[in-house]
């Protein structure tokens, strides 16, 4: 029996010594892009920067947790056609018949289309290493390419900036087998003023925050600068559930329920559920130890403290 739980703490102090666990955190630097509703895009040109700060738990070689938190911008030109656009610049305020005030905007007479927006994410990630890989280590397992796979939230602010959507023009008409032809009037605005499309809470396209689950998904590499400084690349793409990010394309805000002020073409109303952006970034890390797990075997330990006390 006793023979047997020797064995038993000898393989356990084996499986603790092999798992090499080990904690470090990190600054992050990189650079991302985005794509979506926009055509025509140069996406070398469109790079932005990014930067954030990680902890990462590594459970054994192979396997590791990784946290971290992101800020930085996105942004992008390009064309959108087939809708009224305008800058914000363009804004002129007029009075309705009854006094009222409200605001409008010169329609561009292209088609051109350009957005900026600040981003924050936190992200929790599981990375697998296709080596044997351990911080620290600066011989045979001090590299590794690495997957990761998480989830995160992503934030951005309301930039009140950059291209509006405007509303469509509607002509009046005048075919008897309209059921609305007697109220509807017409809509032909005025040395090209258009109102801007807002959705519920009178918000224009440009002036919406967004609050949207992501999912992050990369490939790496890792490599031990030193015994306690390390340095990581990583391409990671993140698939995000809105649509807010180039402010193009919501179902939710394209379309208005007024049958009297019109809408545009179905085109603009596509599943809400694949209706969504991305953006992918490119990013160095460096990323120092801060804990490590020895796998001393206190078995073994034993042993040697007591051939150390024997004459």
């Amino acid at each position: 029996m006793k023979k047997l739980l020797i064995t038993i703490s000898v393989l356990l102090c084996f499986l603790s010594a092999s798992s090499q666990r080990s904690a470090d955190v990190g600054v992050r630097i990189g650079a991302a892009v985005y794509w979506g509703d926009l055509e025509k895009v140069s996406y070398l040109k469109e790079i932005t920067p990014l930067y954030g700060i990680l902890g990462r738990w590594n459970f054994n070689s192979r396997m590791a947790v990784r946290g971290q938190l992101i800020s930085g911008q996105l942004k992008s030109s390009g064309a959108f056609p087939g809708v009224n656009l305008g800058e914000p610049n363009t804004r002129v305020t007029r009075d309705e018949a009854n006094g009222m005030p409200y605001e409008s905007f010169i329609r561009k007479t292209d088609d051109s289309y350009h957005f900026r927006r600040s981003v924050q994410t936190f992200e929790a990630l599981f990375e697998f290493n296709f080596m044997d890989y351990r911080m620290g280590s600066t011989t045979k397992f001090r590299f590794t390419p690495f997957l990761s796979l998480g989830v995160g939230a992503f934030y951005s602010r309301a930039p009140r900036r950059g291209t509006l959507v405007l509303m469509p023009q509607v002509v009046q008409t005048n075919d008897p087998a309209n059921p609305i032809f007697y109220t509807q009037q017409s809509m032909v605005p005025y040395k090209a003023l258009y109102k801007p499309v807002l959705d519920e809470n009178m918000n224009k396209t440009n002036d919406l925050e967004t609050l949207s689950p992501i999912i992050p998904m990369g490939f790496g590499i890792k490599y031990n600068l030193t015994k306690t400084l390390g340095m990581c690349a990583e391409l990671c793409v993140r698939k995000t559930f809105t649509d807010r990010i180039d402010n193009l394309d919501d179902p939710k805000r394209f379309q208005n329920a007024d049958p009297f002020i019109g809408t545009y073409p179905p085109s603009f109303t596509p599943n809400v559920l694949v209706n969504n952006d991305w953006y992918a970034s490119l990013n160095i890390s460096f990323h120092w130890q801060v804990w490590t797990d020895r796998g001393i075997c206190k078995v073994n330990e034993k042993k040697d403290k007591k051939a150390r006390q024997t004459p």
